[in-house]
């Protein structure tokens, strides 16, 4: 990747001399290009373009886009729709063989995360991925991705995550999706008002229950997206632009699914990552969002239901880690008052509703 030599290489497609010692790079770089298109002469040849393709994206992420003349973004360009085609491609999921599957997978994260880094308003890779028609394999890839942008340091001139915040619609129903996937057959009792799309009960939903071979793929899954909704709660939260019973509804949805992981006896690593990203939910800045129409009516309603269905199970002994739970259950109760706080003037709106009474009595 030396700035020089590429310059030649590029140069000389546009009928600059190339030197002789440089030749050998040139014709690379266009087999690299040829491997990528549709005629490439073997499958070997496109693989190794798709792995070549991806490291000199990643590493054009790390220029300062100020150096717009670097001819590294000029290849890049070259590039890059031909290597989003290949790698996302829900028709023909790329796949050098099975046990390339860790490495195939690593592979679409850093192209994807390169991509949104190079393009951050181009979303036909997000659409596939977030797509719920779509591989399992792209689900789990925009997750890592995502999770990573939001979680490693980033540089001066990297899109922040903001952009990805309008397809919170998305994330929610790919959380809900996994979340069926995951806990099928496991969830003995339905949490509180949840949403009928999580109970299951239809014949149409029992034929899709999960085969015994896709449980671990789909547990890790959720796994991550629940470390997802920790680390930026805004990406499933936002509802811009929906009117609030649509707002109050989505949360009640997505909060309702993190209770029912906390008392999830199958999975304690998912339970434990539920507890602190309902946690961070419960941050008073992001309680204000969960339906901005009405942030106090919304927190009584959603929080009563989080307080009362922890303390059924608490009470009726259905949660083994029970003294890690009231701990938490603390920080709850540490974070409501602190948003009470906040509303001292007109704190009482909205808590004389039923669940209110209920949450109080447990």
């Amino acid at each position: 990747l030396s700035p020089k030599v590429l310059e030649e290489i590029v140069n000389a497609d546009s009928g600059a001399p190339c030197s002789p010692r440089h030749v050998k790079k040139k014709h690379f770089m266009e087999g690299i290009k040829k491997g990528l298109g549709a005629h490439a002469s073997s499958k070997q040849s496109t693989e190794s373009a798709a792995i070549a393709c991806v490291k000199l994206c990643k590493a054009s992420t790390y220029i300062n886009i100020n150096d717009s003349n670097n001819v590294t973004f000029q290849l890049v360009q070259s590039v890059i729709n031909d290597l989003k085609a290949l790698l996302f491609n829900p028709a023909k999921p790329f796949s050098r063989s099975q046990i390339y599957n860790t490495q195939d997978t690593d592979l679409m994260i850093d192209c994807w995360v390169s991509c949104f880094r190079i393009k951050p308003h181009n979303n036909e890779a997000l659409k596939v991925c977030l797509s719920l028609n779509s591989p399992p394999a792209y689900h789990y890839v925009i997750v890592s991705s995502l999770l990573k942008i939001v979680t490693h340091a980033r540089l001066p001139w990297w899109p922040k995550i903001d952009l990805v915040y309008a397809r919170s619609a998305e994330l929610r129903a790919l959380f809900t999706d996994t979340l069926n996937k995951a806990t099928q057959g496991y969830i003995a009792h339905t949490p509180l008002r949840m949403i009928t799309s999580l109970t299951l009960k239809s014949k149409d939903a029992q034929s899709r229950l999960t085969r015994p071979d896709e449980g671990p793929a789909h547990k890790a899954l959720l796994l991550l997206m629940v470390r997802l909704i920790h680390a930026d709660p805004m990406l499933l939260l936002n509802s811009l632009g929906k009117a609030g019973h649509e707002v109050q509804s989505s949360t009640l949805e997505l909060i309702n699914g993190l209770v029912s992981l906390v008392h999830q006896p199958t999975m304690p690593d998912v339970a434990q990552e539920a507890m602190e990203a309902l946690l961070a939910l419960h941050s008073p800045d992001k309680i204000e969002v969960w339906n901005p129409e009405a942030p106090i009516n919304t927190f009584w309603d959603v929080s009563s239901q989080v307080l009362f269905s922890i303390s059924q199970k608490l009470i009726q002994h259905q949660i083994a880690n029970y003294t890690d739970v009231l701990k938490w259950l603390r920080e709850i109760l540490i974070c409501r008052n602190t948003f009470l706080q906040r509303h001292k003037d007109y704190a009482t709106v909205g808590c004389h509703i039923a669940i209110c009474r209920q949450a109080h009595i447990k």
